[in-house]
């Protein structure tokens, strides 16, 4: 019963973090496009996605120093009290106009969720034990996409029948309930380390822990793996804001509904992926999800899906994709062991977001010279081929893919 109170306080606290964080940027696409106007809309979309992207690049380091050398329930108390404060310049933001103050308090958000990211996640194993690595991994991803659907459902509804001052509080109350929730989180961590000399240096950090993780065999496959399946689904999110409102014809709150169906996809695909490996790291699903999203992807393309066809073939995209990602997630947990875990996950961090925000620079591209639909078959190709990557050049894959076709 305890560990399972220890679960839900930190479940519950990542799912109001990210729920603030999808809250405020769905916010900022709707409300101020409103005021720069529609031809600015892939801009605005651009650079709010981007603007929670830039901090993971240049902070990783630190936040996987933090993790080291401090309590990591301590840190992401610290950064949940901080989130508060970010509400009040987001505030500041939406009440006088400002795109610009709007735009910055999403790059403060993005700061505040780098520096405790590794914290959060390292706390996993703390509370769970070996044993419960999968299903935290997937419980954890789970709520996560359940707090992307409920912020992005809110900004998609109240964005168009509430006042700004409602939604200022909004903000800050669902900042101050993670606070508050944060402070239940118990854990069973390692003491601290004394001193850390990891460098700050986001280009020589990326170097030096590309060098250690080869010690850990088929890790950064895993990395970059993790890494493409965030690429793909951040131009998904950025793909569906303006494919739904621009060639479907959708207003508001039906783009956010299809943006919603994709977070649960992706949440019962995660959740199920943890179900599925038990209390082992089930690589064996990763092909299988890899495959699938990659399939009906494709099929939006080829069959150019429109209504519930298309929100149907979005809900399926996803749910494969989260069988794809919880493996690769569980699988650093269960093999970097001790406080070298924080700097695993903050590497992780930094690739993963590196290539988020090559993925905002690839849609604004693609965007301007290609028709919108056309991201959905280039990103069909680039999940067939991260996927036969990791079958060929990962040998646990391929192993686990094996004994999990005969186990079931």
């Amino acid at each position: 019963m305890a560990k399972r109170k220890n679960w839900f306080s930190l479940f519950f606290t990542n799912y109001l973090g990210v729920l603030n964080d999808n809250f405020l940027k769905t916010l900022a696409c709707f409300i101020c496009i409103a005021w720069v106007g529609k031809e600015n809309e892939s801009m605005v979309v651009t650079l709010a996605s981007a603007a929670l992207v830039i901090p993971y690049l240049l902070f990783s380091p630190l936040a996987g120093r933090l993790a080291k050398i401090y309590k990591k329930r301590k840190i992401v108390v610290w950064a949940k009290f901080a989130e508060m404060l970010i509400m009040v310049v987001a505030t500041a933001g939406f009440l006088t106009h400002s795109t610009g103050l709007v735009l910055s308090s999403i790059l403060l958000m993005g700061l505040q969720s780098a520096l405790f990211s590794p914290s959060k996640y390292g706390l996993i194993r703390d509370i769970g034990g070996e044993e419960g690595i999968s299903y935290g991994s997937g419980a954890m991803e789970m709520f996560a996409f359940v707090g992307i659907l409920t912020g992005t459902l809110m900004a998609a509804f109240l964005s168009e029948s509430v006042t700004i001052p409602v939604l200022c509080v909004i903000l800050f109350g669902v900042a101050l309930f993670g606070w508050l929730s944060s402070l239940t989180i118990r854990a069973n961590e390692s003491e601290p380390m004394k001193e850390s000399h990891e460098t700050l240096n986001p280009v020589k950090f990326v170097k030096d822990m590309f060098v250690r993780a080869l010690a850990f065999k088929g890790l950064n496959l895993v990395v970059v793996g993790l890494a493409t399946f965030w690429f793909i689904g951040s131009m998904i999110q950025m793909v569906l804001i303006v494919y739904c409102r621009s060639d479907l014809g959708m207003n508001d709150s039906e783009t956010g509904i299809v943006m919603s169906l994709a977070a649960v996809g992706i949440g019962a695909g995660c959740y199920l992926a943890g179900v599925l490996s038990r209390r082992d790291v089930e690589l064996g699903l990763v092909p299988y999800g890899g495959i699938t999203t990659g399939l009906t992807l494709l099929a939006i393309f080829v069959f150019d899906a429109h209504g519930v066809t298309f929100g149907v073939l979005v809900f399926l995209a996803a749910f494969f994709s989260g069988m794809f990602k919880v493996p690769l997630d569980a699988w650093i947990q269960a093999n970097v062991k001790g406080r070298e875990l924080g700097d695993m996950l903050a590497y992780s961090n930094l690739i993963t977001f590196l290539f988020m925000l090559m993925a905002s620079g690839c849609f604004g591209g693609m965007t301007m010279f290609f028709d919108t639909k056309y991201v959905f078959i280039f990103l069909a190709v680039l999940t067939f081929a991260i996927t036969i990557v990791l079958f060929s050049c990962v040998e646990e894959v391929r192993v686990r893919f094996k004994k999990f076709r005969l186990k079931n």
